[in-house]
């Protein structure tokens, strides 16, 4: 599974640019393992959340490298904007003014607290469902939040009870 956190700069920014990133990677690891096909299988996710999440969000995927032990600290991790965002430059992928303006020190966003146990939960099942979770446990954005996306994508974002929609058989 690969996580990002990433701001899209029009409507089909995410697409495009993951899309390329996959296809580029695709065919560099295809062509060093004399490989053909896919490298990921399932549709592409994505969450909206509010900035009160946002923090979690950016340090659930920063934290992610170590957390599951691939390197020492989140950031040895050579595929992460950690590094970018501990320097305060940015490099060619990554634009770190969106995070530090809102955030400042960086190092101390990477600690962790107790807090983030269950934000992190809460980060996983969304990404695993593309969606938020059930309002009344702990949401990407408060439910006004939420509300206000809906009427504005035209979208629903709250999980709908699975199955076909009944049916309204009127008076007959």
């Amino acid at each position: 599974m690969f996580t990002s956190s990433a701001v899209p700069s029009d409507k089909n920014g995410l697409r495009e640019t993951f899309a390329d990133a996959h296809r580029r990677y695709t065919g560099y690891i295809n062509a060093r393992l004399r490989a053909t096909g896919h490298l990921w299988q399932g549709r592409f996710g994505s969450v909206v959340m509010d900035e009160a999440h946002l923090f979690h969000a950016v340090r659930y995927v920063s934290l992610n490298p170590a957390r599951a032990r691939l390197v020492p600290q989140a950031r040895d991790w050579q595929w992460s904007s950690v590094a970018a965002h501990l320097s305060g430059k940015d490099d060619k992928l990554v634009k770190v003014s969106p995070i530090l303006e809102r955030y400042g020190d960086f190092a101390a966003l990477l600690g962790i607290s107790t807090e983030d146990v269950t934000a992190f939960k809460s980060l996983r099942q969304s990404e695993t469902t593309g969606r938020p979770p059930p309002i009344g446990q702990r949401t990407m954005g408060n439910e006004q939040w939420i509300e206000k996306l809906e009427r504005l994508t035209g979208r629903a974002l709250k999980p709908r009870k699975r199955g076909p929609k009944k049916r309204d058989h009127g008076d007959k």
